[in-house]
C-alpha cells in the first residue's frame, strides 16, 4: 500500500553500484535483477537505466500511472530508441496524438464479432499442428511449435497468406530487436545513432528492410487484386479516419508489422509457458482434458469471446506466473507523488508485471499454479494483475490473444497430452528466463506427444 516517507528519495543502489546493476541486466535475466532489487529495497526502488528511473511494484501506484493520472505519463523514450526503427508509428510505439487517431480506426477490428470471424482459421491451424506432432519422430520444441502456429494464424488473419516460408527470417528479425533492446536498456549514456554502421545497427536495418519489402509487396498486390479477402489488410485498406481519409501505406505497414511480430510472439510465449506449467501440474492438465471432453465451447460455431472457460483460466494463470511482457515503462511529464515519494519530471517509471503477479501481499502462495484463481470475482487490487498493461494504452489485441490461446490450448489438449522431456528441475521455477521486451524460456523446452489413454 502507498504510504508517506520522511526521506526525499526512494531507496536504491548507491551510484557506485549502478554500473554493476546495469551489467546484471545484460548478463542475467531481467526478471532476476528486478526481483533482487525489490527484495533488497522494497516496492519502489531508485535505479539508473539510461537516466534516473524508479522500479514500482505497488498496485495503487501502478493504477495512478496507467489510469488515474495517466495524462502525466507519456510513452518512454526507450520505445522510440529501440523499437520505432522496426515498428514505425504502430500502436506499440506511436506518440500520444497519433496513437489516439490510430486506435479509433483499428479498434473495430478487435471487437468480439470481428474476432469470431477467425474461429475456423484458428481451428484449422491447430488441427494441422497436432497432426504434425503425431507424425513427428521424437520430442517437439514447444516454443518453436507455438510460434509456428501463431505465426501461421496471424499471417492468414492479416494477409490471407501462408507466412511459414518467412518464419526463420521473421524469427531472426524479432531476435535482433530483443537483443538490441536488452543491450541498450542495460547501457549507460545515449544510445548509438542508427546511422552509425555498427553491427547492431546493420542487423536492425537488415531486419527492417526485409519486413518493409515483404509487407509493402503484400499491400501493393492487394490494392491491385481483382478479388478481395476478408482479412486485416483488407479492413485496414477500407478503414477511414475521423476526417474520412484512408490510411497511408506507411500507416498500414506499421500496424501490420506490430500485429505480425508483437502479436504472434506474445501469444506463442504465453502458450509455451502454459504448457510447461501443465506438464509440471499433471492433475490440472488432466482436469483440462476432462473439460475439453464435456464442453460445448470448443465446438460452437462462434464460441463466446468473453466466456471464462477452464482453458482461458489456465492461460491467465500462466500469464500471472510468467507474464509474456515482464515490465513496461512510462515517462513522467511533471513531478508526481508515488508510494509516498515525489518523483521528478523526466524520470522513467518501470512497472513490473513479473513482480506484481508474484507479490505475496496480493497472491496466496504465488508460485502455486492454480487456474481457479480466475474462476470468479476477486477483492485483489486491479493492478495486482495486468498482463496486457492498463489504461488507455492497454493492449488492443488482448481479447484476440486470449481467444486464440484458449482455442489452441483446448483443441490440442483434447487430442493429446504433452509430457516434459527436458529441461527437468525439482522446482519448475528453476528454469532460466530470457527477458527483452518479452520473457521467454531460455532453454529449449522439449516435450513428447502422448495419448490420454
Amino acid at each position: 500500500m502507498t504510504s508517506s516517507h520522511t526521506t526525499t528519495r526512494p531507496p536504491g543502489p548507491r551510484r557506485l553500484s549502478w554500473l554493476s546493476v546495469a551489467r546484471q541486466f545484460i548478463t542475467d535475466d531481467t526478471t532476476t535483477t528486478l526481483s533482487r532489487l525489490q527484495q533488497t529495497y522494497g516496492d519502489i526502488v531508485r535505479v539508473y537505466f539510461r537516466g534516473e528511473s524508479y522500479l514500482i511494484a505497488d498496485p495503487d501506484a501502478i493504477q495512478q500511472v496507467l489510469e488515474t493520472n495517466q495524462g502525466n505519463y507519456g510513452k518512454s523514450d526507450v520505445y522510440d530508441d529501440q523499437l520505432a526503427e522496426l515498428f514505425g508509428d504502430g500502436l506499440l510505439t506511436a506518440s500520444e496524438d497519433h496513437w489516439r487517431r490510430q486506435q479509433r480506426v483499428i479498434r473495430p477490428l478487435f471487437r468480439p464479432a470481428a474476432i469470431q470471424t477467425f474461429t475456423e482459421l484458428i481451428r484449422e491451424e491447430t488441427r494441422a499442428m497436432v497432426a504434425r506432432w503425431h507424425q513427428h519422430d521424437g520430442p517437439i520444441d514447444l516454443l518453436a511449435e507455438t510460434e509456428r502456429v501463431t505465426l501461421s494464424i496471424i499471417g492468414k488473419a492479416m494477409f490471407s497468406t501462408d507466412m511459414t516460408p518467412h518464419a526463420d527470417r521473421l524469427r531472426n528479425a524479432l531476435a535482433t530487436v530483443r537483443r538490441e533492446f536488452r543491450r541498450q536498456v542495460g547501457g549507460f549514456g545515449p544510445s548509438v545513432p542508427q546511422w552509425i554502421p555498427t553491427k547492431h545497427n546493420r542487423d536492425l536495418a537488415e531486419a527492417t528492410e526485409f519486413l518493409d519489402s515483404l509487407v509493402y509487396d503484400l499491400i501493393e498486390r492487394r490494392k491491385h487484386s481483382a478479388t478481395g479477402a476478408d482479412d486485416m489488410l483488407s479492413r485496414l485498406l477500407a478503414a477511414r479516419t475521423d476526417d474520412g481519409e484512408s490510411l497511408s501505406d506507411t500507416q498500414i505497414r506499421d500496424e501490420l508489422i506490430t500485429f505480425l511480430l508483437a502479436g504472434h510472439e506474445t501469444t506463442a510465449t504465453a502458450l509455451a509457458w502454459c504448457w510447461y506449467l501443465l506438464c509440471h501440474h499433471p492433475s490440472v492438465h488432466r482436469d483440462l482434458y476432462a473439460w475439453t471432453q464435456s464442453t460445448d465451447w470448443l465446438s460452437a460455431t462462434t464460441p463466446p469471446v468473453d466466456e471464462s472457460t477452464l482453458a482461458k483460466r489456465c492461460v491467465q494463470e500462466a500469464m500471472r506466473i510468467y507474464p509474456p511482457v515482464p515490465v513496461i515503462s512510462r515517462e513522467l511529464r511533471a513531478p508526481d507523488r508515488l508510494c509516498g515519494y515525489t518523483l521528478p519530471s523526466g524520470s522513467d517509471v518501470l512497472l513490473s508485471q513479473f513482480l506484481m503477479h508474484r507479490h505475496e501481499d496480493y497472491w496466496d502462495s504465488p508460485l502455486d499454479y492454480r487456474p481457479a484463481r480466475f474462476a470468479g470475482p476477486s477483492d485483489r487490487p486491479t493492478y495486482s494483475y495486468f498482463p496486457f498493461g492498463g489504461g488507455a494504452r492497454m493492449c488492443i489485441g488482448r481479447q484476440f490473444a486470449l481467444y486464440e490461446a484458449q482455442l489452441i490450448l483446448g483443441l490440442a489438449v483434447s487430442d493429446c497430452r504433452l509430457t516434459l522431456e527436458s529441461p527437468r528441475y525439482d522446482s519448475f521455477d528453476a528454469i532460466e528466463r530470457e527477458s527483452a521486451v518479452t520473457m521467454q524460456p531460455a532453454p529449449t523446452i522439449l516435450t513428447s506427444v502422448d495419448s490420454w489413454e
